[in-house]
């Protein structure tokens, strides 16, 4: 059998999720491949792409939201959506002549509206699953030739039935994120917390908080936060990741209770070492916190899926948010006074269910799969 995983490197949180679901297909055998959909678009249009996603992000959030709410109610049969469809349609075709999958599954939405439109066509019969990433149901995943539909929460997965999806296409599975959150490894990393603090010299009477998302330049004001990290009297790591101008800037900080990392393999340590993360809500990243039991600081989510994933940690008791570094610091000085609230945050960590997902998403893709090659009315490609 052979599975054709579709991502997008808009952000990485979609190559994530797609080589989670890797991962876990090629421990039970199965031949995979991960391809990026947009290196199948003309790369004039994919660089523009890329490049005005980022502007409006960090720019115009509003005009990103406004965006993202009209592109959620784009009709699938629409023509706006054909056009879309059409930027790789021919791509797709020739990798699925080429690879002659069993089973095509997608952690971006666009790629999904092109195999509903072949399958339409009556170009092709592999089956359809579409991995969503983010603590919402954006429009552009409803399609009418997508077989299974890999949800985060109950929740998203009522959202797609109230669009008319069957019930039987939902499966409520998590996120699928990195084998270093799976159960054995998230618990295993727990249990060393304590000892991994004290290897890196950090105190255990005092909170340790995570800094993560400064790699992309997210986060605020550098100068800001660096007078928070001067003046609250908490322990702090920041990974600054591929970002050597921010790693330079903030290495004088450096103390016995700063420490400034660049890039490191060891996320999955660190958010176990932590008290608090202080992030942008991005899906993966929420999901990651919770397989390690992190209680979170969401920094001004931008308008569409942050929004939706800040309301999702918020509604759970896993997340504060702020709206700047002023309310950042504000929130971190009261954990000085307060540092119950973590506790409590925590306990409503432990109480959702977030790991295991990748593995949960790869028994239902060879499950389709077989399904598929069992079939006697496969079909050869169409001309």
């Amino acid at each position: 059998m052979k599975v054709l995983l579709l991502t997008a490197s808009f952000g990485d949180g979609h190559n994530q999720a797609a080589f989670a679901a890797a991962e876990a297909l090629k421990k039970r055998n199965i031949k995979v491949r991960v391809v990026d959909y947009t290196e199948w678009l003309n790369p004039a249009l994919r660089s523009f792409a890329k490049f005005s996603l980022i502007q409006g992000v960090q720019r115009a959030p509003v005009l990103y939201g406004l965006f993202y709410r009209s592109m959620s109610k784009l009709q699938s049969t629409s023509s706006l959506q054909r056009q879309l469809n059409h930027l790789g349609m021919a791509q797709m075709k020739r990798y699925l002549r080429a690879y002659e999958p069993s089973v095509v599954a997608s952690t971006f939405p666009t790629p999904t509206g092109v195999m509903s439109e072949l399958r339409e066509q009556g170009f092709t019969r592999v089956p359809s699953a579409a991995i969503l990433t983010d603590y919402t149901a954006h429009g552009q995943w409803l399609q009418d030739h997508t077989d299974l539909y890999c949800t985060p929460t109950d929740a998203v997965a009522c959202e797609l039935e109230a669009h008319s999806v069957p019930q039987e296409r939902l499966a409520v599975t998590g996120i699928p994120i990195r084998s270093q959150f799976s159960p054995q490894n998230s618990a295993a990393m727990l249990r060393k917390r304590v000892s991994h603090r004290r290897d890196e010299h950090f105190r255990s009477d005092k909170p340790l908080v995570l800094v993560m998302g400064g790699g992309s330049g997210l986060l605020g004001d550098v100068a800001e936060w660096m007078d928070v990290m001067e003046h609250v009297n908490l322990q702090f790591c920041v990974i600054c990741g591929r970002n050597e101008r921010l790693y330079r800037r903030l290495q004088p900080l450096e103390s016995n209770r700063v420490r400034i990392l660049g890039y490191t393999n060891e996320v999955d340590k660190w958010m176990a070492m932590a008290d608090l993360i202080v992030t942008k809500p991005g899906g993966i990243t929420v999901t990651e916190a919770l397989a390690m039991e992190l209680p979170m600081l969401l920094l001004k989510p931008i308008p569409g899926q942050e929004e939706q994933n800040a309301a999702f940690a918020l509604h759970a008791g896993v997340a504060r948010l702020a709206s700047d570094v002023k309310a950042a610091g504000e929130f971190l000085q009261g954990l000085t006074v307060a540092p119950e609230t973590l506790s409590n945050m925590r306990a409503a960590t432990r109480r959702m269910s977030v790991r295991g997902a990748a593995d949960t998403i790869a028994d239902l893709l060879v499950d389709l799969g077989e399904q598929y090659e069992s079939r006697q009315d496969k079909g050869a490609w169409a001309t």
